[in-house]
C-alpha cells in the first residue's frame, strides 16, 4: 500500500513538472513586453515562433508608433497597415497618422525601417507555410512537400505523355 502511494505521488509530481516545463517553453516571448520592445524582430528570425503571435507583437509595438516611411510606398496598393491590423476598416492610414501626430509620439526612438522591410518580406514568404494554429512549417518539411509535389508532377506528365 505504501509503495502504491509513493509511486502515485512520484507520477503525479512527474506529470506536474512536465506540464509546467511544457508551458514555460511555449511562452518563450512575454506578451506584456510587445508594446515596449521590438520582440517581433527576434520572433521573425525564430523558426519556432508562432506566426500569429509574431504579427501580434508587431501590431502591439507599432500600435502607438509611426511606421517608418518607405521611399516608393504606393498608397493605392493593398495596405500593409491593414494587413497586420494597425488600421481597421473604420480608420484610414491618414487618420491613424493624424492621431499619432496629435499624441506627439516620441520620434527619437530607434528607426526600424530595415527591420520593417524585412518583416514585410518575411510575412509574404511565410504566409503560404502557416498552419491553422500559427505554427510555421519547418524548412525540411517545406522541402519534403516541394519534392513530393515535383515527383507527382513528373509522374503525371509521364502518364499523360504516354497516352
Amino acid at each position: 500500500m505504501q509503495k502504491t502511494k509513493s509511486l502515485f505521488l512520484f507520477l503525479a509530481a512527474l506529470l506536474f513538472s512536465c506540464a509546467f516545463f511544457a508551458q514555460g517553453t511555449s511562452k518563450k516571448y512575454k506578451s506584456r513586453n510587445y508594446k515596449k520592445e521590438a520582440i517581433w524582430i527576434v520572433m521573425m528570425d525564430d523558426p519556432q515562433a508562432n506566426y500569429f503571435e509574431t504579427l501580434k507583437a508587431f501590431r502591439e509595438y507599432y500600435k502607438n508608433r509611426k511606421l517608418p516611411k518607405e521611399p516608393f510606398e504606393n498608397k493605392e496598393m493593398d495596405s500593409f497597415e491593414r494587413e497586420v491590423g494597425l488600421v481597421s476598416d473604420k480608420e484610414t492610414e491618414e487618420k491613424r497618422e493624424h492621431r499619432l501626430e496629435r499624441k506627439k509620439v516620441n520620434t527619437r526612438e530607434q528607426d526600424y525601417s530595415a527591420e520593417v522591410r524585412a518583416f514585410k518580406g518575411w510575412m509574404q514568404d511565410v504566409k503560404p507555410w502557416v498552419r491553422a494554429d500559427g505554427k510555421i512549417v519547418s524548412a525540411a518539411e517545406q522541402q519534403q512537400i516541394i519534392d513530393k509535389q515535383s515527383q507527382e508532377l513528373k509522374e503525371r506528365e509521364l502518364k499523360n505523355g504516354k497516352k
